[in-house]
């Protein structure tokens, strides 16, 4: 860590933009394997812990850091069928916001930002969305990333990045969770299934059972 100080000629690691994640194929919450459980923790989890706990000791000797960690709206509401990933994402929520709150008046400020469904680039440059239903609607990686930085640059402590259904869902959770948690108990299965026929699996029609293949 010291040799990675050293690139910027004294002043040190100023901001620390965690955007590492792993995320497995939808799966039931009981069909997950050994494998892809430690998988996804040891990218989500320990990997950006470990990363953190190394370097937050210099931003505290020098009495400033801000680390940007990149989250999930997994990480804030059920997702069916992303069981391991939510749970991750989960797990990352409760130590940065906890790690804010110890070191906040030591000068280290903690963005979570917890996106929802981003239309991103495969290796080959087609979008992943292209796997999945034409019908779900996903925040661009151009837009997410510009919502992002908005977000550390006033100090926000998180934020959150998606289209509807996925928002109010989250707010549903967050402030009024006996109606939120009731809702995704009637989406569950019916995610599980529409994603497995590469339905999307993101509409309200999944209350009904209505998840429709691409």
């Amino acid at each position: 860590m010291e040799k990675a100080e050293s690139f910027f000629g004294g002043s040190g690691v100023d901001i620390m933009i965690h955007n590492a994640a792993s995320e497995r194929p939808i799966t039931s919450a009981l069909d997950v394997t050994e494998e892809s459980l430690k998988a996804t923790f040891d990218v989500n989890v320990f990997g950006t812990i470990s990363l953190t706990r190394l370097l937050a000791p210099f931003m505290l000797r020098r009495g400033r850091g801000h680390f940007v960690v990149i989250s999930s709206a997994a990480g804030k509401a059920p997702a069916p069928g992303k069981a391991v990933y939510s749970a991750s994402k989960f797990a990352l929520n409760g130590y940065f916001h906890t790690l804010r709150s110890e070191l906040f008046q030591k000068g280290i400020k903690v963005t979570v930002v917890c996106p929802g469904p981003i239309k991103t680039s495969n290796g080959s440059g087609a979008t992943a969305s292209t796997k999945r239903s034409s019908s779900e609607k996903r925040v661009s990686s151009e837009r997410c990333a510009e919502l992002t930085i908005i977000a550390a640059s006033h100090g926000l402590k998180e934020a959150w990045i998606s289209y509807q259904p996925v928002l109010a869902v989250m707010y549903l959770v967050q402030y009024m969770p006996t109606m939120g948690y009731f809702l995704m108990d009637k989406i569950g299965g019916n995610r599980v299934e529409a994603a497995a026929r590469k339905g999307n699996s993101y509409s309200l029609g999944l209350i009904f059972g209505k998840g429709k293949a691409a």
